[in-house]
């Protein structure tokens, strides 16, 4: 009893082992989201609030209608730039047809939310805040640092070189709108001298939301007014304020993609911690490489992303204006994450004769991530060739074992059965039944291997007992006998290894197909047969009860944090899992058991753990890892759990069949008696001739040994004679 229970204490820290190193594991790859931190009400006056960054300097309005220049060097003539009266929002699109609804505010001329407004042929959103609601989601949002109101596309600072290099920033300004339509808004700002004595530059920026598109351009012009020439240069931030999809792990991320060698490589992809770090210490990360121009950057989720995807400028190429992009947060200091990652373009110095204007174009998607939404809003959004938006969903995979087209064409077969069976929970088991079918050839012929190997080596076991037992105390020559009783045996026992061949061949596809219901936002706020009150979102836990507050129970919520309501599926996964391990044929256990019946009988005593002894510590540590593996899915999404349940269920049948076959085919053999002696093979003959070869040095070994030992042992006793 003492023994049993120090084996169960064993495996239960064996266990917590291995759910320690995943927890760790996953906390580096996706950091967990804290709560959001309580909103609060936006500026209601023209007064610009002051910023909190590092990288923001705050201006104070002198009068309504013009704000001091912030400069990085010794001021020559002072500037200031005009700023507008107004600060009521605008809004374009959310109309029937339109896909996005962009709100604008006058401060920092930049977008202050996007919502995605697009339905589907019945009139239903197609992307809602929560199951049950008919609200337009909200892809990007105000990031309140509880001071400072940090919005999407800010203009972050203008750079002018006039005999000297000074900056004015421009978030905090409150731009003029210049221009407004349902689908049309243009702010602007003027440069100039605060003598009045002149005008510098003037600086439009305008937004245009295409037609029935999640799409909008967005333009920043700058026009030299002045009578000489400057050289002038911009840094405008990205998109800011998407949330965290996932309710355990945050996957939110900035991304810039290059293209390199014909094809669309993903360069970087920073997550807040990273990112937070590098602003702390001001030192902001680079996302692009020296291997090629870049295409754009973006800010994801689980499922959304928005892309900026900067244009040529007229008479030049893309590369000669975007000088760098750098990935920042826009509130360092901050304890928790209030998804303020943001991706911020560094346009290089652009001579602007008088009279002349730049324009620096950016085209913006806002949308879910994968091909088919990407390439209904455009074509090249999906095309390998040119965008390709979708490869930033590689970002997104849990190992490398896999390929981005294989998850896209699991992803496709999915959509394929959904249209058959209206249901994507169906579609799951569905899918999962196919690939395992698919892959059943390979299963069987990995569990027969495996199975021939082991009962191999279960027939010659009380043979090697025989000769540990001889050469007990001489490990060269017990080495030497076992090789020479696997090749006359035929036993290869490098044959274990080759059966775990199928498993690698299997291995990119299952992950493939775990990655595509991930990332699929085809199954947020999708139902599992219509349940009323048990899985009602396949990207959610399943949730059959949800407490009124979350529960915090020792030990669990220290790993797992607070269990906020009750999921079935992870713990229906956990019971699938214990019986398919049950299931698994398990012949060189019996093969030890008789083995073991046998010394019994002869009146000798195994050595070591004995085969009752080594069969319940596998049973302890089936059961152990039946517990762990529900408590790390615990808060998996429910579509996850229904995939990983399906699977195990699937391999409890597979399982059964393979066993049937192997015992008839046991009883055929049996039934014919023993076999010739084969021929050894190719193995079975590397294996004598190493055994021949090695007991042909242990001669030379022991013919020197009884001359007087060894030419520098003999050496040694003719010194010391002398």
């Amino acid at each position: 009893m003492n023994d049993d229970f120090r084996r169960l204490i064993t495996a239960m820290l064996v266990a917590m082992a291995v759910f320690l190193a995943y927890r760790y594991l996953i906390e580096q790859i996706y950091p967990t989201q804290p709560p959001p931190p309580a909103a609060a009400d936006p500026p209601t006056d023209g007064t610009p609030q002051p910023a909190t960054t590092p990288s923001q300097q705050t201006q104070t309005s002198t009068s309504p209608s013009q704000q001091p220049a912030t400069t990085t060097s010794a001021p020559g003539t002072p500037y200031i730039l005009t700023a507008g009266s107004s600060v009521e929002p605008i809004e374009l699109g959310g109309r029937e047809n339109d896909a996005i609804k962009v709100e604008l505010r006058p401060r920092g001329a930049a977008v202050a939310s996007i919502r995605l407004t697009a339905r589907d042929k019945k009139g239903k959103l197609q992307y809602r805040t929560a199951p049950d609601e008919d609200e337009p989601y909200q892809l990007l949002g105000p990031v309140d640092d509880g001071v400072y109101e940090h919005l999407s596309f800010n203009t972050h600072r203008l750079w002018v070189k006039d005999g000297e290099s000074r900056s004015w920033d421009l978030d905090d300004l409150v731009w003029t709108v210049a221009e407004e339509s349902a689908q049309h808004a243009v702010f602007s700002t003027t440069l100039r001298a605060a003598d009045d004595s002149g005008d510098l530059l003037r600086v439009t920026k305008s937004y245009r939301l295409w037609d029935g598109k999640p799409v909008f351009d967005l333009d920043v012009t700058i026009e030299n007014v002045s009578g000489r020439e400057l050289s002038v240069s911009l840094e405008q931030d990205g998109p800011i304020g998407i949330p965290a999809e996932h309710q355990q792990y945050d996957m939110r991320r900035v991304l810039a993609a290059q293209f390199v060698e014909g094809q669309v490589k993903l360069a970087k992809a920073q997550q807040h911690g990273a990112l937070q770090t590098a602003a702390r210490n001001e030192e902001p990360i680079g996302l692009l490489t020296s291997e090629g121009p870049l295409l754009w950057t973006a800010l994801t989720n689980k499922y959304f992303g928005v892309f900026a995807r900067p244009m040529p400028i007229a008479g030049g190429e893309l590369q000669n204006w975007v000088q760098n992009v750098v990935g920042t947060v826009a509130v360092p200091g901050a304890a928790e994450n209030p998804g303020d990652l943001l991706a911020r373009t560094v346009t290089a110095s652009h001579d602007l004769p008088p009279g002349e204007t730049v324009a620096y174009p950016f085209e913006i998607y806002a949308g879910p991530k994968d091909a088919e939404s990407a390439g209904a809003a455009n074509a090249v959004y999906a095309d390998k060739t040119k965008l390709y938006y979708q490869v930033s969903m590689t970002a997104d995979t849990y190992c490398c074992c896999t390929f981005l087209w294989l998850q896209e064409f699991m992803t496709w077969l999915l959509s394929m059965i959904v249209v058959v069976v209206r249901n994507y929970g169906v579609a799951i088991i569905i899918l999962v039944c196919i690939i395992r079918t698919l892959l059943h050839p390979l299963t069987v012929f990995q569990q027969k291997s495996m199975f021939r190997m082991q009962e191999s080596m279960a027939r010659i076991q009380p043979k090697m007992n025989v000769i540990k037992e001889k050469f007990a105390n001489d490990k060269v020559k017990q080495n030497q006998e076992m090789m020479r009783l696997w090749s006359e045996e035929g036993v290869n026992p490098a044959a274990n290894m080759v059966s775990f061949l199928p498993l690698m061949l299997q291995m990119p596809i299952l992950v493939a197909l775990w990655t595509a219901l991930n990332t699929d936002p085809h199954l947020r706020h999708e139902p599992f047969l219509m349940l009323p009150h048990w899985i009602r979102d396949l990207s959610a836990p399943d949730a059959l009860y949800t407490f009124p507050n979350p529960i915090h129970i020792p030990l669990l919520s220290w790993m797992m944090g607070p269990i906020n309501s009750i999921n079935v599926l992870p713990l229906l996964m956990g019971v699938s899992m214990w019986l398919q391990q049950k299931y698994m044929p398990k012949p060189h256990m019996k093969a030890k058991l008789e083995a073991a019946k046998e010394q019994r009988a002869q009146g000798k005593k195994p050595a070591g753990m004995t085969p009752e002894e080594q069969m319940r510590q596998q049973q302890m540590m089936m059961y152990m890892m039946s517990i762990i593996f529900p408590l790390m899915f615990y808060k998996m999404p429910a579509g996850l759990n229904l995939y990983w349940m399906a699977t195990n269920v699937f391999g409890i049948f597979e399982s059964i069949i393979i066993r049937r076959q192997l015992e008839r085919e046991k009883e055929k053999r049996k039934a014919a008696g023993p076999p010739p002696p084969k021929k050894p093979g190719m193995i079975g003959r590397w294996l004598k001739r190493m055994a021949a070869q090695a007991e042909e040095l242990q001669k030379k070994a022991d013919e020197l040994s009884e001359r007087g030992g060894t030419p520098k042992k003999k050496k040694k006793k003719d010194d010391d004679r002398r």
